[in-house]
């Protein structure tokens, strides 16, 4: 039961996470703003449900490692870092890897202290 419930989650992740990056709001900027808001957002939601679902069990699983996981994206990241990299744009690469890792590290913060007073 526990791996179909994170393999459901996975796949509702990775589903909306392609749903969000093929918005026609995110073509127009230089880098990956989609990636980042996946990012981002999923931060805020792992940093508030880690605390609010932790002793659920199986829907701790289905929701942190299942879901979120397949929502966020480090691959992503890491290979729009690379592209950028290639094609020698580095303010972009420097402001991208800024915004995605600083911004994620704010949110999961943010989350965490929502979550906790939550609970």
């Amino acid at each position: 039961m526990t791996l179909f419930v994170l393999a459901l989650g996975a796949a509702l992740g990775a589903v909306l996470r392609a749903a969000i990056l093929d918005l026609k709001i995110f073509r127009r900027f230089a880098i990956p703003y989609g990636t980042i808001t996946v990012n981002i957002a999923g931060s805020f939601l792992m940093g508030l449900c880690v605390p609010v679902l932790q002793s659920s069990g199986v829907l701790y699983t289905g929701i942190i490692f299942g879901f979120l996981g397949g929502f966020t994206t480090y691959s992503t990241f890491s290979l729009d870092q690379l592209s950028l990299l290639g094609e020698k744009r580095y303010r972009e690469l420097l402001r991208y890897s800024f915004i995605t890792i600083f911004f994620s590290m704010v949110a999961l913060a943010a989350g965490l202290i929502t979550g906790v007073s939550l609970s």
